[in-house]
C-alpha cells in the first residue's frame, strides 16, 4: 500500500518542478517499499511451499514451488511476484518513468491480491463480484494509507515560498480524491462483511469477529482523525502557520500508527475460519 500511495501521490497528484521534488525527496523510501513487497511476496511463496511439503527443506524445492503455484492461491500470487519483479527493473530507469511505471504496476498489485482470501469462498458471478469489490476496498485503502507519508513530506512545503502555492494544489487535490477513497473503504468493506459471513455478526465468541469488531473501531477512529484534520486543521494553517501543521503531523503520524494496526489486524483474521 505505501508503494502504491507513494506512486500515485507523485504521478497523479503534484505537477510539474513540485512533482520533479517530490520524486527526489521520495524515491529511496519508493525503492524501499519495492524491495520490501519483492522480499515479501517472494518469501511467502517460498513458505506456502514449506507448509504443503514438509518443512523448511521442500522452501526451495521446484516441484513443491510448481505444486503452490497451481492451486488457487498459487495462480493470483505468481502475479504478485511477476509485478514486483517488473517493478524492480523499473528503479533503473528516469524518475519520471519509473514513477509512473510503478504506478501502473502497484495499481495491479493490489488488484491480485483481491483475488486471494475469503473471497476465494465464491465461485460463478457472485465470486467476481467479491473479487472486484475486494479489489476496489484495497485500491482505495492502498491510496488512503499509502498517502499518508508522501502527505507528510508535502507539508514541509508549506513553509517553503517558491513551493507553497504548488504544494497546496496538491493538498486540494488528495483531499478531494481521499474524500472518495474513505467512502470506498467503508461501503466496501461492509460488502466484503456482508459476503463473507452472509449472516449478522452476533456470535462474539468467535475469535474472527472479535478482531472484525477492533478493525471496525480503529476504522473509525481513523475517519475521525481525518476529518479533524481536513476541516479543522486544514483551515487554521493559514491563521496559525506552524502551530496548526503540528498537530496535522501529529494526527496524520497517530492516523499511521493506527493503519498499521488495521493492517496487522487484517493479516491475522485473514487466516481465520469466518465463524
Amino acid at each position: 500500500m505505501l508503494l502504491f500511495g507513494i506512486a500515485v501521490f507523485v504521478s497523479c497528484l503534484s505537477h510539474g518542478k513540485f512533482r520533479l521534488s517530490l520524486q527526489y525527496d521520495l524515491r529511496r523510501l519508493l525503492t524501499y517499499s519495492l524491495l520490501t513487497a519483492l522480499i515479501t511476496s517472494t518469501g511467502l511463496l517460498l513458505i506456502q511451499s514449506g507448509l504443503m511439503g514438509e518443512g523448511w527443506s521442500d522452501t526451495i524445492k521446484g516441484e513443491i514451488i510448481a505444486d503452490v503455484l497451481s492451486t488457487t492461491f498459487g495462480q493470483a500470487w505468481r502475479w504478485q511476484i511477476i509485478f514486483t519483479l517488473i517493478a524492480t527493473f523499473c528503479l533503473f530507469l528516469p524518475l519520471y518513468w519509473r514513477f509512473n511505471l510503478i504506478t501502473l504496476l502497484a495499481l495491479l498489485l493490489l488488484i491480485s491480491l483481491g483475488f486471494v482470501g475469503h473471497v476465494t469462498l465464491h465461485s460463478g458471478i457472485l465470486g467476481w463480484l467479491h473479487r472486484t469489490n475486494h479489489a476496489l476496498h484495497l485500491i482505495s485503502g492502498g491510496y488512503w494509507l499509502g498517502t499518508l507519508i508522501p502527505l507528510l513530506v508535502c507539508l514541509c512545503y508549506l513553509s517553503v515560498k517558491p513551493y507553497r502555492s504548488d504544494a497546496v494544489q496538491t493538498l486540494i487535490r488528495f483531499s478531494l480524491i481521499g474524500h472518495l477513497a474513505v467512502i470506498l473503504v467503508i461501503l466496501t468493506g461492509i460488502i466484503n462483511t456482508i459476503l463473507i459471513l452472509q449472516r449478522w455478526p452476533t456470535d462474539w465468541s468467535s475469535a474472527y469477529l472479535q478482531l472484525l469488531g477492533i478493525k471496525v473501531i480503529l476504522v473509525m477512529i481513523m475517519v475521525m482523525i481525518a476529518l479533524y484534520n481536513r476541516y479543522v486543521l486544514v483551515p487554521k494553517i493559514n491563521q496559525q502557520g506552524s502551530s496548526a501543521i503540528r498537530y496535522f503531523l501529529f494526527c496524520t503520524g497517530l492516523e499511521i500508527a493506527l493503519g498499521i494496526i488495521v493492517l496487522s489486524l487484517v493479516s491475522l483474521f485473514a487466516t481465520l475460519p469466518p465463524i
